[in-house]
Order: C-alpha cells, then structure tokens, then sequence
C-alpha cells in the first residue's frame, strides 16, 4: 500500500509546556511502567516521546510504521515507532524522539493532523521508551518493571473474565430456572382446566346434576344404587344433596387417598414399600376403625402426584385393585 498524507504543517518553534498543554487523553494500558513524572493535573509532563491514538486500524502495520517515521521526522530524530497489531493496541502508536525538544515541536505541530482520513490525538507519553532507558543504562530494571506491569495487567485481565463467565453462568442458570417454573406453572393451569372441562361435561349429561352425586351409601333412582360417573358413589356429594367434585377430578394435594386396600395387618407395610420407592415420600397414616383406606403424605404435589400415576390401579392383593386419588382439601 502506498503512503497516502497530506503534507504536515512546517515544524516552528514552540515552547514544550505549550505543547504539553495541547492533549490530555489518557495513555494506553500497555507498554512500559510509568516512570516520567506527572502533573497535578494528571497530565503528563513532556518527555521525548509522544503516545499517538485514533489512527486507522485499516492500514497495514509497516505502512503506518513508515508513515508516523516520515511525517515526526521533520522536527528531528525518531529513534523508533513502536506500534502492534494486538487487539489492546490497535489504532495507536509511540514516537520516541532523540529529545524532549523535537517531541514537543512535533506534539503541538502535527496534534489533530489528518493521516489516512483519521486525525491523530497526541499527548506526551507517561513511559519511558527502552530505547531511553538503555541510553540511560536502566533498561535492566526498566524491562522487569514492565514484565511486572504486564503480568499485573494479565492477571487481573483473566480475573475479570473469570467473574464475566461465571456471572453468565449465574444469568443463565436463573433464566432456566425462570423457564422451568412458568413450565410447571402452565401444565399445572392446563391440567386444571381440563379437569374442570371433564367435570362441567359430565354435569351437563343430566338435566338434574345434583341426582347424579347421591349422599355416600345412597342408591341412585333406576340405576341400581350405582352412579353413572366413577367415583360419585364414594363420598360424592355431602349430606343435603349438594354436589362435590368426584375424587378423579380433585385438585393435586402433597396427601394421597388410597381405598380398596386388603385388611391384613401386613398392608402397612407393603403400602410404604411401595410408596417410598418415590422421591418425597414422608409417611402412611392407616384410619384407625376404618378398614380398606389408608393415606400417604409428601413433600409436595409434584411428587405425589408423580407416586399416584405410578401406583393407579395397583394389584395389592388377589382381589384388591388399588385406587389411588388426591385427597380432599
């Protein structure tokens, strides 16, 4: 790529605080240790070398080198041009001058000059140069200043990746947990309303809905003493003739009701090794004078309901078919 400029202004003399007042952006994180002094202000003081920001990434790397050497050697010396590609140092540049003087001239000459289509923004730099300092015979010191300055740099580099990756994986984490509730949320709605459809269908079946949940141990009118929904003759309406919900249709409850059960004293026992085979298992409770019924406890309705579509309709005994409902709240 040819090196593409528009001629800088010709370098005049000016005093080096004039120039040291013509930029106050920050310096990069990289490069050597601070070694040159500061002013109260957080400015930098003048110093031979300039530290050069906002130049275009686009161009290639020797190219830009090239260009920064012609356009600063007009005011005097440049010892070097120190630039890299890495993504931290990109767009910017240092131009280490023999001395403070032709830095400064060159700082408050060329500041804001147009190279590539991009003006530059130039301030001096707080580092001292290598190439300063093996003049002054402190590169040795100078270089482990700036291997600790980098691995400082890299440490906590890495730590703030660190704590970005694992706030991601705490985002995420809430978020599934978000979605995994509104799941069991909406099939708990839904199942609701189809158990609430069931039951509205089946009482629109009979001009009478309060005939067809008799009182428990009542015969229904014409059919025998039977009802015509499952479960209705268990307890399917309350004395008085008001109806309830019949046990297939009860809302999930952590307590399951169980009936039809043998009455051998061993049915307990054979009722909790059934039923702790399932997570949340808390206790069987037997009915005291009440042969054939049992109930069993769990956390929660989730894993109740999980044991009750497991155990419906169990084969406890030769005659006994188990039945397994929610119990009423």
């Amino acid at each position: 790529m040819d090196v593409v400029m528009t001629q800088a202004p010709p370098a005049e003399d000016t005093s080096a605080a004039t120039a040291a007042s013509t930029s106050t952006a920050p310096a990069p994180a990289a490069g050597a240790p601070a070694t040159t002094e500061m002013a109260v202000d957080n400015t930098p003081v003048p110093s031979p070398t300039l530290y050069i920001k906002n130049l275009n990434e686009k161009i290639k790397l020797d190219v830009l080198k090239k260009s920064l050497k012609v356009l600063f050697g007009q005011y005097g010396q440049v010892l070097e041009i120190v630039a890299h590609s890495n993504i931290r140092m990109r767009g910017q540049a240092f131009v280490v001058f023999e001395d403070q003087e032709s830095a400064s001239k060159a700082l408050a000459e060329v500041q804001s000059f147009p190279l590539y289509g991009k003006p530059m923004v130039i301030q001096f730099s707080k580092n001292k140069s290598d190439a300063h300092a093996k003049k002054d015979g402190e590169f040795e010191e100078h270089h482990k200043q700036r291997l600790l300055t980098k691995e400082k740099f890299a440490n906590e580099f890495k730590h703030k990746k660190r704590q970005q990756k694992l706030q991601a994986k705490q985002q995420a984490l809430a978020q599934e947990q978000q979605r995994l509730h509104e799941e069991q949320q909406q099939a708990l709605l839904v199942q609701q309303q189809q158990q609430q459809a069931l039951f509205a269908a089946h009482n629109q079946q009979h001009q009478n809905p309060y005939q067809q949940y008799p009182p428990y141990g009542a015969q229904q009118p014409g059919a025998g003493g039977a009802s015509s929904l499952p479960g209705a003759g268990a307890g399917a309406a309350a004395a008085g003739g008001v109806p309830m919900i019949p046990d297939e249709y009860l809302p999930r409850n952590s307590i399951l009701f169980l009936q039809n059960l043998p009455q051998e004293s061993t049915v307990e026992a054979q009722l909790v090794s059934l039923f702790q085979q399932y997570p949340g298992f808390k206790e069987v409770r037997m009915v005291p004078g009440k042969k054939g019924i049992a109930f069993v406890e769990y956390d929660n309705e989730y894993y109740s309901a999980a044991a009750k579509t497991a155990l419906a309709d169990y084969q406890v005994g030769p005659e006994h078919k188990m039945k397994v409902t929610f119990a009423r709240k």
